[in-house]
């Protein structure tokens, strides 16, 4: 990241000394350009509001792309489908013909290009000499740019890179200069054989004929799905309460079970997240109860709101309140890929993902555990979330002989639907039990994680992975403190901010925290959310 800020402006004559007169003018030509620090140099930098690892990098693939057709030179994609950085193969003999190509198209935005062999990077209009360009096998394409949102400083990770193909000593080839890529080694040929394939956002890369579809290729769509109530509409209380008045169960004191319903702008943030370091994601789906969130733009097209009353099989069985109950009818979502994550609105993520971190090239999914184990104590001193883990272990070892007790990580939830059918069939009568109950109840099981997961792993269609996340218990004070004080890791992929009610007789932490804590960690707002007006109050 960076260090401090350095401006341009001619009211700094004493900086302006210190700097090279073409950085100078290259920044007071442009009103997007400033001066900045990074590792104790001077470097320039491009403003930009609202930067997303992401798109920065698409962006940065495509600027460098079009630079190369624009001058003639052949280059085809190294890199797998859905990942996020670029990496274009460029035959050695067109090097030189790169670098005029960026340096003439690049050089007044700013660019800069780094190798191992040349030290520091450099701006992309001082090419490399003849000696160092013979060298060269591997370049990083790349733009300094500061979110004025968050103030970060992005830089060559967040870039393109460029492979130099040299020709094979032996035989009419061309072959890369490393092993980093889904092609090796291909034919010499003026043009290459190429084809095109759609990258994550749709944009046309060029790919070498014959490579589509390869064996470690993740080629299919992947959805999410999110499960989301907000128990301060006045509509769902009274809905409660007259379902537990059917029930002859007793009305519910004031803010019991908010933990489980209340939204402080969870799913804001987890959405905001999403979009910022997973928007490969082909679409979202929020599950609710005629709820929708006054934020969100469902003209968008990003995402579809769906009702219970859509994917319940039973529809007598509504309205229900057991997220046991509704995440057991989410495969029936119209629509929904055949691969697709579960999240629930208090995981978020923190750093780029990619759809590998969850599914292999194949299909199967990447099952995610945590170092707890299922308690085995006796169903008397198990409370409901135990009975239903207890419920669903039991039917795994019935149908598998093996014992389920690992607890599953809080992050997303890998899912296929060929697997979700399987688990609704096999497990029908369970299932329409949960189903039948409008609250968790002692003989619930678990259809997504326990049913689902252990019913891949054990059938070949689940792998044990693992993936960097974080669980903080936000009822704690200590650990809202530290929140506050720290913010989440910064090396950590996902955080779930889980809100588990305090022991009995201990207050609540101070639930005011959080709302402001979650717009400063995800301030980015995402494509389809309504835009706020001049004063920061929403739009009537």
């Amino acid at each position: 990241m960076t260090s401090s800020i350095a401006s341009a402006a001619p009211e700094r004559p004493a900086l302006r000394r210190l700097l090279p007169a073409d950085q100078l003018a290259l920044t007071d030509s442009s009103d997007d350009l400033e001066i900045t620090t990074h590792r104790a140099h001077f470097v320039i930098a491009r403003r930009q509001a609202d930067v997303t690892r992401w798109r920065l990098a698409a962006r940065t693939a495509t600027t460098v792309a079009d630079s190369l057709a624009s001058a003639g030179v052949p280059f085809f994609a190294m890199h797998l489908p859905y990942t996020r950085s670029a990496r274009w193969g460029v035959r050695r003999d067109d090097l030189a013909t790169v670098f005029d190509a960026i340096g003439r198209r690049l050089g007044g935005e700013g660019f800069y290009y780094h190798a191992r062999e040349i030290g520091l990077p450099r701006p992309v209009t001082e090419a490399p000499t003849a000696d160092e360009l013979d060298s060269l096998r591997d370049i990083s394409v790349f733009q300094y740019v500061r979110c004025t949102t968050t103030g970060k400083l992005y830089g060559a990770p967040d870039g393109c890179r460029i492979a130099v193909w040299d020709d094979h000593e032996s035989r009419a080839t061309l072959i890369a200069p490393d092993r980093q890529s889904i092609v090796q080694e291909i034919d010499r040929s003026d043009p290459p054989s190429l084809t095109t394939r759609a990258r994550w956002d749709g944009w046309l890369e060029p790919s070498v004929d014959g490579s589509a579809a390869d064996a470690s290729a993740i080629e299919f769509p992947v959805d999410a799905v999110y499960l989301w109530v907000d128990d301060s509409d006045p509509q769902w209380r009274a809905k409660r309460a007259a379902t537990r008045r059917r029930l002859g169960l007793a009305d519910l004191p004031e803010g019991s079970d908010a933990h489980y319903f209340r939204d402080r702008g969870e799913l804001r943030a987890s959405m905001r997240s999403l979009e910022a370091y997973a928007p490969w994601i082909r679409h979202i789906y929020l599950v609710t109860d005629d709820q929708t969130p006054d934020w969100l733009d469902t003209q968008h097209g990003r995402v579809t709101v769906v009702d219970h009353r859509e994917i319940f099989s039973d529809s007598e069985a509504l309205p229900s309140f057991s997220s046991h109950a509704i995440g057991s009818q989410v495969h029936r979502i119209p629509g929904l890929s055949d691969r697709y994550l579960i999240l629930n609105d208090d995981v978020m993520f923190t750093a780029p993902v990619t759809p590998y971190d969850f599914f292999t090239g194949d299909g199967q999914l990447r099952v995610f555990f945590s170092r707890s184990r299922r308690p085995d104590i006796s169903r008397d001193h198990q409370n409901p979330l135990e009975r239903a883990r207890s419920n669903s272990a039991e039917l795994i070892h019935r149908d598998f002989g093996r014992r389920a007790s690992e607890v599953f990580a809080h992050v997303p939830i890998p899912q296929r639907k060929d697997v979700a059918t399987e688990v609704a069939e096999r497990y029908a009568s369970e299932i329409a039990v949960t189903v039948g109950s409008p609250f968790r109840s002692e003989t619930d099981v678990e259809s997504n994680s326990w049913l689902h997961l252990y019913t891949a792993l054990f059938t070949g269609r689940g792998v044990r992975s693992a993936i960097r996340y974080a669980y903080f218990n936000i009822g704690d004070p200590s650990v809202r403190e530290r929140l506050l004080r720290k913010g989440h890791p910064g090396n950590v992929s996902v955080i779930c901010l889980n809100d588990v009610p305090p022991p009995s007789g201990e207050d609540d932490a101070d639930p005011g925290w959080l709302p402001a804590w979650l717009a400063d960690a995800f301030p980015i707002p995402a494509p389809f959310e309504i835009p706020a007006t001049p004063t920061g109050d929403r739009p009537s």
